[in-house]
């Protein structure tokens, strides 16, 4: 995300870093929007060219024919593109998760071409309730009051290259605690946190599709 900002809490980390970047959430390899999938002839079946353009995916239940077929019969691992939103006009971002986070292979990383994928896992954020949490940052220095707020997401598995959902879930994430630093977008409300869901809260939902 281009223009992050970071705030520390108060008394715990002590002083803000800002005007830092991320390189978390996005692989960086298209530009948000626009869709640059290709293909050398007309006759040549659809394949993505960046890990953005399998945005579609999630957004219109469009996928690439150029894309391997995907066989859950099949017992190996099936590459899987992940996908955010948090539900604004900025659409889907590829992302790309820490290490760590999943077994090795699951999605895929930043070298990997986006050909490979055969399933793509969207993670949507669609609601977001105020928790009346009122969290004592510090930012350039200063003292800062952020609005913590729960939220509701919509978890999907669906086929790359057909589009078809396999499997979807919608659970919530709530918490009364104040988090020790944040990372807000250019855009973004930098007195908001949004509690989101994390990788080990959908990591054995999407098992049985990736890896079953």
């Amino acid at each position: 995300m281009q223009g992050a900002r970071m705030w520390a809490v108060a008394g715990a980390l002590g002083v803000a870093l800002c005007g830092c970047s991320s390189s978390t959430g996005s692989t960086g390899a298209g530009s948000g929007g626009g869709s640059s999938s290709g293909g050398a002839a007309a006759d040549t079946p659809e394949v993505p060219v960046t890990t953005q353009d399998l945005e579609r995916v999630c957004s219109d239940g469009l996928g690439f024919k150029g894309l391997p077929a995907y066989d859950r019969a099949k017992k190996s691992v099936h590459p899987a593109q992940l996908m955010r939103s948090d539900g604004d006009d900025d659409g889907w971002t590829s992302s790309v998760p820490s290490d760590g986070d999943f077994p090795k292979g699951w999605f895929l990383d930043y070298m990997d071409k986006p050909e490979k994928a055969e399933l793509v896992v969207c993670v949507e954020r669609t609601k977001a309730t105020a928790t009346g949490k009122v969290c004592d940052m510090e930012a350039d220095g200063k003292p800062l009051k952020i609005k913590t707020y729960n939220t509701t997401y919509r978890l999907r598995v669906v086929e790359a290259r057909t589009g078809k959902e396999q499997y979807t879930y919608t659970g919530k994430v709530e918490s009364d605690e104040c988090p020790y630093y944040i990372l807000t977008s250019k855009g973004e409300d930098a007195d908001k946190y949004f509690n989101e869901v994390r990788p080990e809260d959908y990591r054995k939902r999407v098992k049985p599709y990736i890896a079953p």
